[in-house]
């Protein structure tokens, strides 16, 4: 005779959901007869009110919320006591998420990659150079060059301080990335 412990257990099990309702739980479904158009008072969000530092520093934090949890990362929003600003994270105690940039796809182009000397960014830069007193009589000395948005100086100046003046009026131009100062210091 055999041990009826060791034959499979073949009871109905009465007290487990039926299968449909247990995927669309996986699934985050509600079932029809749960679902309905009217919203909850707990299913509204409600804009989070500004931390200390934010009021403090005056510029309250403007995160757009989706009612749907699921597409607050896609939109680039920050969820409940996340911040992208690293003295709220510090002082607040919320978490940090650093900005991220977006891909950028390789150029195949191997031109595109050599200085080019006559771009509009070039321009700009030279005339921020003009426009300001402390490079103005610089401008005409200088080579600049572009690849992309990193400008490239080269030339001679009479100072130190010149190389810094220059690469600090370059950095404020709208498309620069990255100022390389390869200036000379004549008498150096």
């Amino acid at each position: 005779m055999t041990d009826p412990r060791s034959r499979p257990d073949d009871r109905p099990n009465t007290g487990s959901p039926p299968i449909e309702e247990g995927l669309r739980a996986i699934e985050g479904e509600e079932l029809p007869e749960n679902q309905d158009a009217v919203l909850e008072p707990d299913e509204i969000v409600d804009p989070p009110e500004p931390t200390d530092t934010e009021r403090y520093l005056g510029e309250p934090e403007k995160v757009e919320h989706d009612p749907d949890p699921a597409n607050i990362l896609l939109d680039g929003g920050l969820r409940e006591g996340e911040t992208d600003n690293p003295w709220i994270a510090s002082d607040e105690g919320q978490v940090y998420v650093p900005p991220t940039d977006p891909p950028v796809p390789p150029i195949d182009d191997p031109e595109a990659n050599e200085l080019d000397v006559e771009s509009d960014l070039t321009a700009r830069v030279r005339d921020a150079f003009e426009a300001d007193s402390a490079t103005a009589e610089l401008a005409d000395r200088i080579e600049i060059g572009t690849i992309g948005g990193v400008v490239v100086l080269r030339g001679v100046v009479d100072e130190i301080d010149d190389g810094d003046a220059l690469v600090e009026v370059a950095s404020g131009v709208r498309g620069v990335t990255e100022v390389r100062d390869e200036t000379e210091v004549a008498g150096l």
